[in-house]
């Protein structure tokens, strides 16, 4: 979602100013996004070069017409076969028209049968099916124009008689099985044999989480949740195949996987793909390359095999009919030389755009990195770098190279700087498992020395006294009072009831130590920033804001204080707001002692042993939620059930707390802006 919103960002940018940022070439800005979700503007991916309007009707001496132009209206798809024939659903026309690779007219299929054409394909041995929405049906022609099959709603009875059949869209798979997309088929594509028979459904989406729908499911009867409208997920809105078979959807309106590339069994192959929740078309190019298009903004979205985005670029055309912006792009397919060929239904026409030398050098390089190439392609990454030292996808390449060469210290830092956190891992292994083969047998050699050392030392301390000065340094080191009040602690972990009465009595604590280990809770909460092994954080330390850390940390635990120690007030709690104030610190113990060892033992950590890290992680907060438990229960000297009554009116609170500083820090931003504002009158006036 925070690419989306950065989308319409950027479409307001383009809208404004889109002439004057954009090259002569093109009217458009191009930006990809790097591994934190930030825009980064790249140079021109595709310029565009030409229209394809209509065309004009053969000359005829019988046809009052001939030598007129027959211009497209409303088309809705358009599909280029394997010779770069290029075929338009002219839905307004009801028909479908053939223009060969230079736009020239060929021939006109359907006239007389269909109606309202809203997809087209064809197969490898030239068969054309199309969709028609009106009449409800797949019709599937000849190379001659002639009809050759009519794909009718499935008489099956797993179909369903009330099953509605509207196609919309059709492709074909190596098998000529039919796959169409269906209006209203929410339980995914409508799959039909050659013959028409129904397969059954492939690839449905899934419903996402309604919170609302969650909460009726807990409140209501069985009767009552029954009874209401049950929420199906949306229908697919297009579909793709590749030249291996794999079936590509697109789903208008969803939050996630609006793009998916399907497998046999109908599940996504992609990551997480969320173009836009208005793509009104997708393709496939020779190279696996994922295109889309965007019908309310009018961009195109271009990933390449595995669902990283490449390049987002393209935009509304508000008037100014600039060649490769858009109204109402319907539709999108690439020829064998990768251009585009983008269908608008309101400017019924065909744009034609050319890939630049910079995304040519990006698709060469992609592909030798698919046939698993990674040495053959780093020339051409390294290239790309020169132009843009920003490029993700390039650092990545660069380091699937460096890895095949066994340069896993280049390679680790690529992928860091990809944000490949799978590949990142790998090399981390590589280089740990180099680093164990050649120093392992020296650090068994020092954990054995060190042991004995502390065993003989331990030894001679209690049979001679050996060290017996350096013991009673520390023992009267230990005595002195701030130093007895930090190390307090250590006590918390072993006996925190014991603990916490000594601090309730002020035997063991005092404001300044809470104080003092305070400011180090900050110390260590930064420290965790910055020092976690980047496999298990996913935190931009580039973007970290030290002032908004400050207030991560402390208003919590402020708001915590003040709600706990209030609610206690009025619910017979014994606690002093000092009591409850060191208390909290000293609470949080198990943070302040191994948050430093877990951090430093995640930079020795790769992603198969992140069950280490997250088990350690979560233990540290329990450990620290119990002894807080323990702390509202000993310093309020409360049961159990009142100290979690105590705990959750405390939590209500400081929500309470917190939207009322929100109200008042909004009304004062409004004082003061309009205490402004009269100071400016008056200064003016006077």
């Amino acid at each position: 979602m925070a690419r989306l919103k950065i989308i319409l960002l950027l479409t307001v940018a383009v809208v404004l100013f889109g002439t004057s940022t954009a090259s002569a070439e093109a009217p458009f800005i191009t930006y990809t996004f790097d591994k934190d979700d930030y825009p980064i503007y790249t140079q021109t991916a595709y310029q565009p070069i030409g229209t394809i309007d209509g065309f004009d009707i053969p000359s005829d001496e019988s046809d009052p017409l001939a030598g007129e132009s027959d211009p497209l209206f409303q088309p809705e798809d358009i599909f280029i076969d394997k010779n770069d024939t290029i075929y338009v659903a002219d839905t307004g026309n009801s028909r479908i028209v053939v223009f060969d690779s230079f736009g020239n007219f060929q021939r006109i299929v359907g006239e007389d049968v269909l109606s309202k054409p809203t997809g087209v394909f064809v197969d490898d041995e030239g068969f054309i099916y199309v969709a028609d929405y009106q009449k409800k049906k797949v019709f599937k022609f000849k190379k001659d124009g002639s009809l050759a099959f009519e794909y009718e709603k499935p008489e099956s009875v797993i179909y369903g008689k009330k099953s509605p059949f509207n196609p919309t869209k059709v492709i074909i798979d190596k098998q000529k099985n039919v796959y169409i997309v269906g209006d209203g088929s929410t339980q995914g594509l409508i799959q039909l044999g050659p013959e028409g028979d129904f397969l059954g459904y492939y690839g449905g989406n899934r419903t996402s989480f309604d919170f609302v729908q969650q909460m009726q499911k807990m409140l209501y009867t069985e009767k009552q949740y029954s009874q209401l409208m049950k929420k199906y997920p949306p229908s697919a809105t297009n579909v793709a195949v590749d030249d291996e078979g794999l079936i590509y959807t697109s789903t208008a309106g969803l939050k996630t996987e609006t793009i998916k590339k399907l497998n046999v069994a109908g599940e996504n192959l992609l990551p997480d793909v969320s173009a836009s929740n208005n793509i009104a078309d997708i393709t496939v190019d020779q190279d696996k390359n994922i295109f889309a298009v965007d019908s309310k903004y009018g961009y195109i979205f271009e990933y390449d095999p595995d669902g990283n985005l490449l390049f987002v670029f393209g935009g509304l055309n508000t008037g100014n009919q600039r060649l490769g912006l858009f109204k109402t792009p319907s539709g999108i397919a690439v020829s064998s030389d990768h251009k585009l060929f983008v269908l608008d239904k309101k400017q019924s026409n065909i744009q034609i755009l050319k890939p630049t030398e910079f995304t040519s050098l990006i698709h060469d390089a992609i592909a030798l990195n698919s046939d698993g190439k990674y040495l053959e392609s780093e020339q051409y990454w390294n290239e790309v770098l020169k132009r843009n030292s920003m490029f993700s996808l390039a650092h990545n390449g660069i380091g699937k190279a460096a890895f095949k060469k066994g340069n896993y210290e280049k390679a680790l830092e690529e992928f860091r700087l990809a944000g490949n956190d799978e590949s990142l891992s790998e090399a981390y292994w590589e280089i740990r498992r180099n680093w164990l083969m050649k120093y392992v047998s020296w650090v068994l050699i020092g954990i054995v020395l060190l042991g004995l050392s502390i065993f003989l030392v331990k030894r001679l301390y209690r049979k001679y006294g050996y060290g017996s000065k350096m013991v009673d340094l520390w023992n009267k080191f230990r005595k002195i009072e701030i130093v007895s009040h930090l190390l307090h602690v250590f006590r918390m972990l072993r006996h925190p009831v014991d603990g916490f009465y000594e601090l309730r009595t002020n035997q063991r604590t005092s404001v300044f130590s809470a104080t003092l280990l305070l400011l180090f809770l900050f110390i260590v909460h930064i420290y965790t920033i910055f020092e976690t092994n980047a496999l298990f954080s996913d935190v931009d330390t580039n973007r970290v804001n030290i002032m908004t850390e400050l207030y991560k940390v402390y208003l919590p635990l402020l708001a915590w204080v003040i709600c706990n120690y209030l609610i206690s007030t009025i619910n017979d709690g014994i606690g002093k707001f000092k009591s409850v104030y060191i208390g909290t610190v000293y609470a949080l113990s198990p943070y302040l002692i191994f948050s430093i060892p877990v951090t430093l033992m995640s930079k020795g950590l790769t992603n198969m042993e992140v069950v280490l890290y997250d088990f350690s992680k979560k233990a540290i907060i329990l450990w620290s939620a119990f002894l807080l438990f323990m702390m509202v229960k000993e310093i309020h000297s409360y049961e159990i059930g009142q100290t979690i009554k105590n705990m959750v009116l405390s939590v209500a609170g400081m929500l309470v707390l917190g939207i009322i500083s929100f109200i008042l820090f909004g009304l004062s931003n409004q004082v003061i802006d309009f205490m402004y504002s009269i100071f400016q009158e008056v200064k003016l006036r006077v």
